[in-house]
């Protein structure tokens, strides 16, 4: 009798496939309007249960789109944090923000980087999802740092209302890039380095208002 297969062997290649193509898919055409039917097809993978072998489920494939690429930008986030550390800013809160916003910006300067940029944005308003929850559960150390120096730099705004501002600067910052991927597409975007400054200039306004 012949021995029983797994439906689909856990291959790199396969789920790499299924993330590449469920990010392409989710910046097209939207997060709920993707199924797995769409993602496995795509991804060319042989066993229709593809996704459910690999991830689980399509909320944990959904998290690993977007933990997968964010690794990078964390990894360069924490050495622009460490840069800064070995220098005296004179503007600490703009700079700050500049170091926390530079790799997500630069990941705009490749498709592949303004397709993840796009799914970030429907991620992050997605109410299936808490990003703080996530935070926790991947260590996502870069944006537990950058919660921590906010603090720090703001010390006459109330933690609670830096936890809030907090949630909402992480989706402004998405918006941010996922308007610089667009003018970047049309050949209108400024240099990133002046497209950066701005945004940080802007997010470090809305961080520091006066609490009403």
């Amino acid at each position: 009798m012949p021995k029983t297969q797994s439906p689909d062997p856990d291959t790199p290649d396969t789920r790499t496939s299924l993330v590449r193509s469920a990010v392409r898919l989710f910046a097209e055409k939207g997060l709920g309007a993707v199924s797995v039917k769409d993602i496995t097809r795509e991804a060319g993978a042989r066993n229709p249960s593809a996704v459910y072998y690999h991830f689980g489920s399509v909320e944990e494939l959904i998290k690993e789109v977007f933990v997968q690429r964010f690794t990078r930008i964390e990894r360069q986030r924490l050495q622009l944090f460490a840069a800064l550390d070995r220098q005296e800013p004179a503007q600490p809160l703009i700079a700050l923000m500049e170091a926390a916003l530079t790799p997500l910006m630069t990941t705009c300067l490749d498709e592949d980087g303004r397709r993840y940029v796009r799914f970030c944005l429907q991620f992050a308003s997605d109410p299936r999802f808490d990003i703080n929850e996530l935070v926790d559960e991947v260590s996502l150390v870069s944006l537990e740092i950058l919660s921590q120096r906010l603090v720090q730099n703001l010390p006459n705004i109330p933690v609670s209302t830096i936890e809030a501002r907090f949630r909402h600067g992480f989706l402004l910052s998405l918006v941010q890039a996922a308007d610089y991927a667009l003018q970047v597409e049309q050949g209108t975007a400024p240099p990133v380095e002046d497209y950066v400054r701005e945004c940080a200039c802007g997010l470090a306004g809305f961080f520091a208002a006066p609490v009403a």
